[in-house]
């Protein structure tokens, strides 16, 4: 893809992304458009011809001839093939601008950065399968499983259908199948950290609710000992339901019933829920005015108002979705849509580096001579999966023959760069962000329990 700009039909100067989004909408505004007038004009044809049908057989005195002249003149007047052809030609013209900036700012060889790798047809066959099932396509799936000639189909398709029954009571907000899902799975959740962990669970732990705060001193291990803090999010909206829908007694009684096992990890959330039962009758009132739930709360008191919001559901069901992967062993993100991103992203770095080398040596062939590109591809922290050091001097990443080491002063480099700037065991030198001296004996390897080497 071209960096540089783009100038659109108006004349406007912009991206080339953004030049040919702006094409993109005028041809489908004009397609629009062309699309109402031809139906227009299709409709009045359509029109005249029945009334001309109706009235030879309504009236048999009529003579034939005369209508279909009559309905002759009526169609030429209409000129229906030079309004549908000037429509026309106004869209194709759309069209054709659109390609132009496609043409010109855009690459649509993209073979230079590709490269022919051996690849076992059944295993990418399952992948995709994965793939489908994953993204709940079922349909599309089981049609593709039973094409690809796939084996224990069934097998494969089970797990992800179980998540996705799940998945949709969510949305249709029935707590009941994610309840005893979180029940059925307890254990599991506690082994994985269901404490937890992830923007999911900040989103599903509102305002004044800390996960593990209150857990009483001398516990030795708290996720093995309580529920989940998953389990809980589920409880707490299960009881806003209760208070919403049954009334104050009903949800009191549901808290007397299920909150007990949270009161040492989840104590704060549980007495914010309590205060918000002297509510119940403020939202009860206002429901014949049909306020919503947030705004009620809010013109009475914003502690609660985050307690109705819309996004505690849509967290649910991405955290859902997370726990649900990992306990049958998958990714949150299909492996397959996070290989093509990943590959999309790197795109425009592959294509511009392929222009600068040799023709008849593709970019890809620098990189399996020398293990790596010979530039850096940004791909975005959503691609990182493990924790990686990169040396501040050396700008290389750490390994396990290099690993990072920290200085006293807390700075940390890479070994090797220490091992250059110090010269010798003994010898004292200063570190190259700060005046405090170190030696190498005082310098501390540092491990990441997850670091890829």
């Amino acid at each position: 893809m071209n960096n540089g700009t783009a100038t659109t039909s108006d004349g406007a100067t912009s991206t080339p992304i953004e030049a040919a989004l702006k094409e993109a909408d005028r041809v489908i505004k004009r397609q629009k458009t062309c699309a109402a007038k031809t139906s227009g004009t299709l409709y009045k044809i359509i029109q005249s011809v029945e009334k001309s049908i109706k009235d030879l057989s309504e009236d048999a005195t009529l003579d034939p001839a005369a209508v279909i002249d009559e309905l002759s003149k009526t169609l030429d007047a209409l000129d229906a093939v030079s309004v549908m052809s000037a429509d026309t030609k106004e869209l194709h013209g759309a069209v054709g601008k659109l390609g132009k900036i496609v043409d010109i700012d855009f690459d649509t060889d993209i073979c230079a950065s590709l490269r022919q790798i051996p690849m076992d047809r059944g295993i990418l066959d399952k992948i995709i399968a994965e793939h489908l099932y994953h993204e709940g396509a079922f349909t599309v799936a089981d049609a593709f499983v039973l094409e690809a000639g796939i084996e224990h189909g069934d097998k494969l398709k089970a797990p992800f259908a179980s998540m996705h029954a799940v998945l949709e009571e969510i949305q249709k907000r029935n707590l009941g199948p994610a309840l005893e899902w979180a029940e059925k799975h307890r254990k599991a959740l506690r082994k994985a950290g269901g404490g937890g962990g992830g923007d999911s669970v900040a989103a599903l732990n509102v305002a004044g609710s800390t996960p593990g705060e209150g857990v009483e001193k001398g516990t030795k291990n708290c996720e093995e000992e309580y529920p989940s803090a998953f389990e809980f999010s589920l409880h707490r909206l299960a009881f806003l339901q209760t208070l919403e829908r049954e009334g104050q007694q009903r949800a009191l009684t549901y808290a007397r019933l299920h909150f007990p096992m949270f009161k040492t990890t989840h104590m704060k959330e549980i007495q914010r829920l309590m205060g918000l039962l002297c509510f119940s009758k403020r939202l009860k009132a206002h429901a014949a005015a049909q306020d919503t739930k947030a705004e009620v709360l809010s013109k009475n008191n914003k502690l609660y108002a985050d307690l109705f919001s819309d996004s505690l559901w849509e967290a649910l069901a991405v955290e859902f979705r997370r726990r649900s992967c990992f306990l049958i062993g998958q990714a949150q993100d299909s492996p397959l849509l996070v290989t093509i991103s990943a590959g999309a992203a790197a795109l425009p770095t592959l294509l511009k580096l392929a222009s600068v080398v040799s023709k008849t040596q593709p970019a890809v062939d620098l990189a399996e001579q020398n293990n790596e590109l010979p530039v850096e591809v940004p791909l975005g922290k959503e691609f990182v999966f493990n924790s990686i050091f990169a040396c501040p001097v050396s700008r290389e990443q750490s390994s396990a023959e290099n690993p990072p080491m920290m200085l006293p002063c807390g700075h940390c480099l890479s070994k090797q760069s220490v091992l250059r700037v110090a010269k010798s065991i003994t010898r004292a030198f200063k570190c190259p962000y700060c005046p405090k001296e170190a030696t190498l004996q005082q310098c501390m390897e540092l491990k990441f329990p997850d670091m890829k080497e």
